[in-house]
């Protein structure tokens, strides 16, 4: 398992804005009721010290489930963070749109899941296996990056690749400075998933030995738009 996303079992009492919400985030609503199911919500915005704004998923979302005066546990992923709290309902609306209004928490409960946020992305990008000896192994597979951060990366790839703890090497073509630039990083699978829509595997891989080169890179990868990867070679 990855460094990056490896479970911190410490649990940590933390403020709500250091979470970094973001409008539309994805959450888990659920009354604090025997019986009550999870409703999937999101995030709507929040203003320090008076409330929290949530509400159901989606453009057909009517209702937000939760009553006035009732107590609810949120839950949610920031990318960075899991996190939950309990709330009171304070209020419900259904204009200019279905949303509650939560009591602002004073603490969230958070645990660090990954060490930096992931950029979404769609981008082409090649993988190839590296054998125990060291030696490379068959010829690069065409892959699609799926998110990158400065520590890691998944991908969708039309195999496993290899077994979690084996190495790879990952590229891609970065236009740098109007330059195209080659980028190849050695990773470890983390974990490697069969989708369940296609015959697609989604591999979790973290980057190991990175140079200063690598890190500069990088970085310009995870703060730019799509358009500054190019094809892979």
């Amino acid at each position: 398992m990855s460094p990056e996303e490896s479970p911190n079992v410490d649990v940590n009492r933390m403020p709500l804005k250091a979470l970094g919400l973001r409008t539309g985030m994805a959450l888990q609503t659920r009354r604090l009721v025997e019986g009550a199911s999870k409703k999937e919500s999101q995030f709507f915005g929040a203003i320090e010290g008076k409330g929290v704004m949530v509400g159901p998923m989606g453009p057909e979302g009517v209702n937000t489930e939760l009553d006035d005066g009732e107590i609810c546990v949120v839950r949610g992923f920031t990318g960075q963070y899991e996190f939950s709290f309990l709330s009171k309902v304070l209020q419900t609306f259904q204009k200019p749109f279905a949303y509650a209004l939560l009591a602002y928490p004073a603490q969230v409960d958070a645990r660090m899941v990954r060490q930096s946020m992931r950029t979404k992305t769609s981008w082409p990008t090649t993988v190839q296996t590296v054998a125990k000896d060291g030696q490379t192994g068959p010829g690069p597979l065409d892959a699609t990056l799926v998110d990158i951060s400065m520590h890691g990366a998944m991908i969708k790839a039309p195999s496993s690749l290899s077994t979690v703890g084996e190495m790879v090497t990952l590229g891609m073509t970065v236009t740098f400075d109007d330059e195209p630039v080659t980028l190849n990083v050695a990773a470890s699978i983390c974990h490697n998933n069969r989708s369940a829509a296609d015959a697609t595997y989604y591999v979790g891989l973290a980057f190991r030995n990175l140079t200063q080169h690598d890190k500069l890179v990088l970085n310009f990868v995870t703060q730019s738009p799509p358009q500054a990867v190019g094809e892979t070679h």
